[in-house]
């Protein structure tokens, strides 16, 4: 056994050399591998970004149809209110066509001596509200208002306003109002 520890004594030296090149072997098959991955990782990276960005496309696309399908749902149910109107007498518009205010083919129709509201769209208006304000600001004729919980499509109703007051003035109107989806409208 002497024999033996004398050898490994006398050539330490090569066995410490010999550790070092293992060690610098190791380090550069570390580093070679260190960088094999880092490739890898890197494409797994470019691939992982590339499907982020095909996904995120998919959802662009999928949000476009959606909103294109709420549209075509609001188009099917789609208010519209406005007062009814009817053409006005040929001899009237002809006769009236050079006063103020008296220059339009049509009238605002007023069954029952009162002013008539129509929802002439494909659904339902809910949370109706309508302003008639004289578009002289010094008139002292009445702000006129009111709110309707729903107008069905297709239905006129009669307003609490009065024919007299809507002659002879001239009128800003609008009607605000909501569709099934809760979309707000208006109408001048």
């Amino acid at each position: 056994m002497s024999g033996l520890a004398n050898w490994l004594h006398t050539y330490e030296y090569i066995a410490i050399w010999l550790e070092g090149i293992a060690l610098v072997l190791i380090l550069l098959l570390d580093w070679w591998e260190y960088r094999k991955q880092g490739s890898e990782r890197t494409k797994e990276e470019r691939e992982r970004v590339k499907q982020h960005e095909e996904t995120a496309a998919q959802l662009a696309a999928s949000l476009r149809q959606i909103e294109a399908s709420q549209e075509l749902a609001e188009a099917a149910h789609k208010p519209c209110l406005v007062f009814s109107t009817s053409p006005r007498e040929p001899i009237d518009a002809i006769l009236a066509a050079d006063l103020v205010g008296h220059d339009g083919a049509m009238i605002i129709r007023c069954p029952e001596a009162q002013a008539q509201l129509e929802n002439i769209g494909s659904g339902p208006a809910i949370n109706a509200h309508y302003r008639l304000t004289p578009t002289d600001a010094s008139s002292t004729v009445a702000r006129l208002r009111g709110y309707l919980i729903t107008v069905l499509a297709g239905d006129k109703f009669l307003t609490a306003i009065p024919r007299g007051i809507l002659q002879g003035n001239e009128w800003e109107i609008v009607l605000s109002y909501e569709s099934l989806s809760g979309r707000k409208y208006e109408t001048k």
